[in-house]
């Protein structure tokens, strides 16, 4: 059987002018919730129809970060700090619920392991700080580019789908502001809030500021993909398991993502590490 795309009057999305480039970004913008959300159980599969809805703060905010991040050149540690900025955006500044004691039923985020300064606990921080920098923005991101090798190092998006994408967030913003106040009637103090905006205002700057570490720097082989995908299903496994709501979990997990922050800027350093020679050999566009 012949190929679609050489019979005529045949139109498929990848023979769309400009489709082809924006593929991608569109499967971040939706792939991000369905990680962030469906995957890690805090939305039910049966509720996908809310996918549009999600994706608004969701995907804009993963696709915005992974636009500017592939700008500027900067490396995996921006991405996670901003990936923590958006996280406390979302639940510190938008729906707040690590102020909100009352936001879930099923437990309490704001007093347990409490610290006055904060205004709320480590164990409801630590998590969301979890949640979305890691699984909501840096997950998605990785596994989006690692589907276009060829593509993994240069933006997806021109000027008017950065505008979109940028709308699309702002929309987002609003929505989950104002409809998490309208259910809740609650709104942290300001000085909770202001802590919070200028923490995240830190963690951007600090996106910017962080430098990206030279593979082969030092003396040493990279461990091979295997042994490196091992390492972190084991580390994220054991990080999920032991972040309790306790003091003794809350260490613990800060004591495993501290080996994994550790053992990744170790390995980031040695030769071979990074993408496969085909995604940086940055082909010619067709």
């Amino acid at each position: 059987m012949s190929d679609q795309r050489s019979l005529p009057g045949v139109t498929t999305l990848s023979s769309v002018p400009g489709m082809r480039r924006a593929l991608p970004a569109v499967g971040l913008f939706f792939l991000s919730p369905v990680v962030g959300e469906m995957l890690l159980g805090a939305t039910s599969i049966d509720a996908i129809g809310l996918l549009p809805l999600l994706a608004l703060l969701y995907g804009g905010g993963t696709l915005l970060i992974r636009e500017v991040v592939r700008r500027t050149g900067c490396g995996w540690c921006s991405v996670l700090l901003l990936g923590a900025a958006y996280a406390l955006l979302e639940e510190g500044l938008l729906d707040q619920m690590i102020f909100n004691a009352h936001y879930s039923g099923n437990y309490d985020m704001v007093y347990v392991t409490y610290v006055p300064f904060l205004g709320t606990g480590v164990y409801g921080v630590l998590s969301v700080l979890a949640v979305h920098g890691v699984w909501s923005v840096t997950v998605p991101i990785v596994l989006m580019e690692g589907m276009m090798p060829d593509r993994a190092d240069e933006p997806w998006l021109g000027r008017v789908g950065l505008a979109v994408t940028v709308a699309l967030f702002g929309l987002g913003i609003v929505m989950v502001g104002a409809g998490t106040y309208s259910d809740t009637h609650f709104m942290a103090p300001w000085p909770k809030l202001a802590r919070t905006a200028v923490a995240v205002v830190l963690l951007v700057a600090a996106a910017f500021r962080i430098r990206r570490p030279r593979p082969g720097s030092a003396d040493r082989d990279a461990p091979r993909p295997l042994l490196a995908g091992a390492a972190a299903f084991v580390l994220t496994s054991v990080f999920m398991k032991v972040l309790q709501p306790t003091w003794w979990g809350v260490s613990a997990a800060l004591v495993v993502a501290a080996v994994a922050l550790a053992l990744g800027l170790h390995w980031s350093r040695a030769r071979g590490w990074g993408r496969p020679t085909c995604s940086r050999s940055r082909p010619g566009r067709r």
